[in-house]
């Protein structure tokens, strides 16, 4: 049995992602394209789940290398708790 995803937090860096998905407000995410590189480096269990936060994706667009070195970093840390 999965754990329950929360919706409301980033996949990426567990901050809130600020989704408006399933409310009556228009989301900020569909002025937005989200690279497929990105998308990737999602748990698979979470891909389609829960929405990567604006933060991730600038951070990402901005710098791929130092994103995914700082994201491994994060990993790190969470498999240690």
């Amino acid at each position: 049995m999965q754990p329950k995803i929360d919706e409301t937090i980033c996949p990426l860096c567990w901050r809130g992602n600020g989704c408006m998905a399933h409310s009556d407000s228009r989301c900020w995410c569909v002025d937005l394209t989200v690279p497929h590189a990105l998308i990737d480096l999602v748990p698979e269990a979470q891909q389609g789940h829960a929405c990567i936060c604006r933060a991730c994706i600038e951070e990402f667009n901005n710098n791929q290398a130092e994103f995914i070195a700082k994201l491994r970093k994060i990993t790190l840390l969470q498999d240690q708790l």
